[in-house]
């Protein structure tokens, strides 16, 4: 059962009494007296809050550690224009009060359609090597297990649980794509390439009660640990191609394509050029879509400063929607309406006209007596005068003109 109140919703002025995750925690002394406060961060699967135990600080500082699940109970208050919880009580959670899917955030997809579409991926690669390599991986349940749940990132994109998964299916469509525009891809070396290349964030990341990094993940990151992974399948398979094994190595290492992002090597092969921009583009356009989504400031058209992208994100003017008033409609008594007229007879309802025989002679007599009677001689019409007869005009002649005498020209000189 989803718990009832979500940090996402809290307003300044609300009582909390939820259960959440200490993402952080830190002791700040006091200004003016010994002691020192506890500022928390924390976390649940629709965002974060700020909050602050300013009463029995010691006490709370040795009973709750970071990553703990917690009850809290306080008020949202409002300091330096952030909203900020001030706790009244916090206590830790046993793990049958709670369902992790509140805490940690979750892809919205179904994670079994698209471990379907990873399987049908795996089965359309012909390289019997590279096939080979896969079902290393992909047969093993724990692998699995781990590689439907993982994130993608920290914090960059595809940060929830299943945001792995979810960002190789994406880019295995893109792929899917490309091969089509450009034949001289290898495509099962491109497919492989895409399956594998971020399976390192399996052991990476954690994401129980909060996504993090793991030791080895701040030490060595997913690049290393996923080159790591695969050679050491690649040695399990019998006279696997060397310059196939380093090809795929090679796209390992270098998807993230220059070094400040990471990678050892700039992408050297058509394949490995390929996977960095489609995974570059999956990555980028789902970040731009997620912070549109969720960061977007109320009655602005922008988002907040997005840290990770270096600037506001532009949403669009807000839609104004003008709710449209009733007309009133005025009621009549009964004595106000008017009297609707009957309506006039049609051509069927009407009696017929009867005909000269069916009239009585009487009748008749009527008729004829009423009609006036004509001169039998008609006026003469008055003379009308004669008109001359128009006659057409004659042609007037063109008159001649007289020729224009002109001077020879001047010698050495040209006429105008």
């Amino acid at each position: 059962m989803p718990k009832a109140q979500y940090l996402a919703d809290l307003k300044v002025g609300d009582y909390v009494d939820t259960i959440v995750v200490v993402k952080s925690k830190r002791r700040i002394p006091y200004r003016n007296r010994p002691g020192y406060y506890l500022a928390f961060l924390l976390k649940d699967r629709t965002g974060a809050v700020d909050a602050r135990v300013w009463e029995e600080a010691e006490r709370v500082d040795h009973e709750i550690s970071e990553r703990d699940v917690v009850r809290v109970r306080g008020i949202v208050e409002l300091y330096q224009q952030i909203p900020q919880v001030r706790v009244a009580s916090i206590e830790k959670v046993s793990e049958g009060e709670y369902d992790w899917a509140d805490l940690v955030p979750r892809t919205e997809q179904d994670v079994e359609a698209l471990w379907q579409r990873v399987k049908e991926a795996i089965e359309s690669v012909q390289n019997p090597y590279l096939r080979s390599l896969l079902l290393q991986f992909f047969d093993d349940p724990e692998f699995v297990e781990a590689f439907k749940n993982a994130p993608a990132s920290l914090y960059l994109h595809h940060n929830w649980v299943g945001g792995l998964i979810e960002h190789i299916c994406s880019v295995l469509d893109l792929a899917e794509t490309i091969c089509q525009h450009y034949p001289e891809l290898d495509r099962d070396l491109l497919v492989t390439g895409v399956l594998l290349h971020d399976i390192g964030k399996v052991r990476e990341y954690s994401w129980q009660t909060d996504i993090d990094r793991t030791d080895e993940g701040r030490l060595l990151g997913h690049l290393v640990l996923g080159d790591e992974m695969v050679a050491e399948k690649i040695k399990q398979i019998p006279n696997f191609p060397s310059e196939l094994a380093m090809r795929i190595r090679h796209m390992l290492i270098s998807h993230h394509g220059v070094g400040e992002w990471g990678s050892p090597r700039p992408p050297m092969t058509l394949e490995a050029a390929a996977l960095h921009f489609l995974e570059f583009t999956d990555a980028q356009l789902r970040k731009f879509a997620t912070v549109l989504k969720e960061r977007r400031e109320p009655e602005s058209a922008w988002t907040a400063y997005e840290r990770t992208l270096g600037r506001r994100l532009f949403a669009g003017y807000p839609t104004v929607v003008q709710p449209i008033e009733p007309t009133p409609v005025e009621e009549i008594a009964p004595e106000q309406i008017p009297s609707v007229a009957e309506p006039s007879p049609t051509l069927d309802e009407l009696p017929p006209i009867p005909t000269e025989l069916e009239l009585l002679p009487s009748e008749l007599e009527a008729l004829t007596t009423e009609l006036p009677e004509l001169p039998s001689e008609l006026p003469e019409l008055p003379e009308t005068p004669e008109f001359p007869t128009l006659t057409e005009p004659e042609e007037e002649q063109p008159r001649r003109r007289r020729a224009r005498r002109t001077e020879p020209p001047e010698e050495g000189r040209l006429p105008l």
